[in-house]
């Protein structure tokens, strides 16, 4: 993971006099807040956890608020360009990539830049599913929509960074991972979005993602998953997450519960009982 250290923090360096708290979520996110709730020394649902899965991107979650500003976006697509990034064609404005010599060996790290629910603010925004940029002339970043993600911008888990930047010097920064609930809501989707895509592993990277979230879960993150659930009841993609959990995880023969064991970093012990009882206790109707 310390090619996708070095680059956030290169990045929040770049922005370090901006107001643009940024959110990471994806499989570095999960790495983040693992870590984190090791310095702290936290109890939390489930012990046994997998290993942490490999990955060369940055998921990186911008506030609507940014996005309804053109010019505070403007700032961002500027620094991301001042640190070599060059835009990916096959996912443009979405996704950018640069080369780093991680000791001798050339690597790739890539962004990707998202959004949650766009709320009130979905008129002051261009929306054109699933992109979202600034309204008027193109600054050169679409954000992709996550409408699933509810809560995303509420309360996320504040993460002190330390590493070192390209350059060699060390320097520390604050990032935000998301709670376990929208967490789990864009999982759960992603998965049921993919799990017959030959092309994205039959969503196996998400079944066992949606483990590790619920695992490293604290009592608190957990009551409080119950009542934003509660506050849910009546929205789509809460709706949709239920109908995902009951068909695809509720039994230890359900496809998310095979998809799960199929994949390369599961092991012998996780408990995916309790996995599946937690999911039903959030999601249920």
């Amino acid at each position: 993971m310390d090619p996708l250290r070095t680059s956030l923090l290169d990045l929040l360096y770049e922005i370090r006099d901006e107001d643009m708290p940024l959110t990471v979520g994806g499989g570095f996110g999960l790495f983040l807040k693992r870590m984190h709730l090791v310095d702290r020394r936290a109890r939390t649902l489930f012990t046994e956890l997998p290993e942490a899965r490999a990955t060369n991107d940055i998921d990186v979650y911008l506030r609507v608020d940014l996005l309804t500003n053109s010019s505070r976006t403007a700032t961002l697509v500027e620094a991301i360009h001042r640190l070599g990034y060059v835009v990916v064609e096959e996912a443009k404005y979405f996704q950018w990539k640069r080369a780093l010599d991680v000791n001798g060996v050339p690597q790739e790290v890539k962004l990707d830049a998202l959004v949650g629910p766009l709320g009130t603010s979905r008129q002051k925004l261009q929306v054109k599913p699933p992109r979202v940029r600034p309204k008027g002339k193109s600054v050169g970043l679409h954000a992709h929509q996550t409408d699933e993600a509810l809560f995303l911008e509420d309360a996320p888990i504040a993460v002190e960074l330390t590493g070192y930047r390209s350059s060699g010097e060390e320097y520390a920064a604050t990032v935000f991972v998301p709670e376990a609930f929208p967490y789990l809501l864009m999982k759960l989707t992603a998965f049921a979005d993919r799990k017959v895509d030959t092309n994205k592993d039959l969503g196996r990277h998400h079944a066992l993602d949606a483990y590790t979230i619920v695992g490293m879960m604290t009592e608190a993150e957990y009551d409080r998953a119950r009542a934003l659930a509660e506050r849910s009841r009546s929205d789509p993609h809460f709706v949709r997450a239920c109908e995902i959990v009951a068909a695809d995880f509720g039994t230890q023969t359900s496809l998310g519960i095979l998809r799960m064991r199929e994949h390369q970093l599961f092991r012998d012990g996780l408990r995916v009982g309790e996995f599946s009882a937690v999911l039903k206790e959030i999601f249920d109707r």
